[in-house]
């Protein structure tokens, strides 16, 4: 089912306020959920959702280096990430734990 404008539009405006945004990530990937997104295709939805240009000033980035990530045609290290997710609370990290077998 496809989403009107106006909703698309009022989902727009409230990611601009932070802690909407983080709730709205945080969602996108709930290991609870057995449709929940990877970080990175969150990221994306919300960043088109948000609007490319928004989030490029945002983060002080590039609006080029955006859409390449959100098209698919650029990998983000993990410096990247947290740098995008860093206005919405949230970080990710990476961590080796060891299995007992």
């Amino acid at each position: 089912m496809r989403r009107s404008n106006s909703y698309d539009e009022q989902l727009s405006q409230k990611l601009k306020k932070p802690r909407f945004a983080q709730e709205y990530l945080l969602a996108l990937v709930d290991p609870d959920d057995e449709d929940a997104l990877g970080i990175e295709d969150a990221l994306r939805l919300a960043i088109s959702k948000m609007g490319t240009t928004d989030f490029a000033k945002l983060v002080a980035e590039d609006k080029a280096n955006v859409d390449k990530f959100l098209k698919g045609n650029r990998v983000l290290k993990e410096e990247t990430i947290n740098r995008y997710l860093r206005p919405f609370g949230l970080r990710v990290r990476k961590e080796l734990e060891k299995i007992v077998a």
